[in-house]
């Protein structure tokens, strides 16, 4: 029940804090651009975020080619704590790419699944963090402090508290980013 009311308050225009099985983190909806500008406005910076999809197929949907290598490690890692990087379509908010790519995550939590499902598909993510800050973790200190950003604050499943592994996926090959 509560991962639905999550859904309609991310359907709302509303940033989440909840945990994946990673990292506590923020969501917003990817194609909703108020959503996508308080987390942006959250989290200081204006680079990219990941995508958390509530499956493999969603997720594999966004690339613009199927090589072997990203069928192979998408097949191996999802869902898990690895993030996938690869050329992607265009038709999410620019906040989402860098160069034609995008971040995407299939995460082994499956309230964060859920919840992806319920809002589409997929979410625009990042550490709960502000720039140069530790992660925080989602309790009522949180709630209080940060109450003016958060529509939600969905505390399921604890976060294991070490960022995902991110590999950029080439033609032919990979490339690990972070490990």
């Amino acid at each position: 029940m509560r991962t639905l009311q999550a859904g309609r308050k991310l359907h709302q225009g509303g940033l989440l804090a909840h945990n994946t099985s990673t990292l506590a983190g923020i969501t917003a909806l990817p194609g909703h651009n108020r959503a996508v500008s308080k987390a942006q406005l959250f989290k200081q910076r204006r680079k990219p975020f990941l995508l958390l999809a509530d499956s493999k197929r969603t997720a594999l949907k966004q690339a613009i080619w199927l090589p072997k290598a990203l069928r192979q490690l998408a097949n191996s890692s999802w869902p898990g704590a690895v993030t996938l990087v690869f050329p992607a379509r265009k038709h999410l908010h620019e906040a989402c790419y860098q160069k034609r790519t995008i971040a995407v995550r299939v995460d082994a939590n499956p309230e964060v699944r859920r919840l992806a499902n319920i809002s589409g598909g997929l979410l625009l993510s990042s550490s709960l963090n502000r720039r140069g800050k530790p992660v925080e973790s989602i309790n009522q200190k949180l709630k209080f402090r940060w109450q003016r950003h958060f529509l939600a604050m969905l505390n399921h499943e604890q976060s294991c508290g070490v960022a995902s592994k991110i590999i950029k996926v080439l033609a032919k090959t990979h490339r690990v980013i972070r490990k």
